[in-house]
């Protein structure tokens, strides 16, 4: 069988990639918009099932994720295991962390979060 490349994935901070290669993040978020659009040579469109390399800041790849399950959430409705997987310790201190990602969102404001494994460099 022939070996596809991996698609690509970049994070907003080296200490987000260090987390994933400690194995303490496990998920993370993006807006409705975001999910399908390629946003750069380095983050490619989200698909459950894909292998992502995953890049630090300096573009050198640093691990390799699986993207595992998706899901709808709401703003005023986190899932436990979305702020678990984010490393957070509760639903509140997810929406402190994400209140300027998200631009000030409203109760009601819609995302989808992404849950992902890390695998060996592939």
């Amino acid at each position: 069988m022939k070996k596809t490349k991996n698609k690509r994935i970049q994070f907003v901070s080296d200490t987000l990639v260090q987390q994933i290669i400690e194995g303490r993040k496990t998920a993370s978020v993006v807006t409705l918009g975001e999910v399908d659009v390629a946003d750069g040579d380095y983050d490619d469109p989200l698909v459950v099932g894909e292998y992502y390399d995953v890049y630090d800041s300096s573009l050198v790849v640093r691990a390799t994720i699986r993207i595992v399950g998706m899901e709808l959430c709401r703003w005023e409705e986190i899932p436990e295991r979305l702020w678990r997987g984010e490393t957070n310790t509760s639903a509140d201190e997810f929406r402190h962390d994400h209140l300027d990602y998200f631009e000030n969102p409203s109760p009601d404001f819609e995302f989808v979060a992404y849950y992902f494994q890390r695998t060996e460099l592939t």
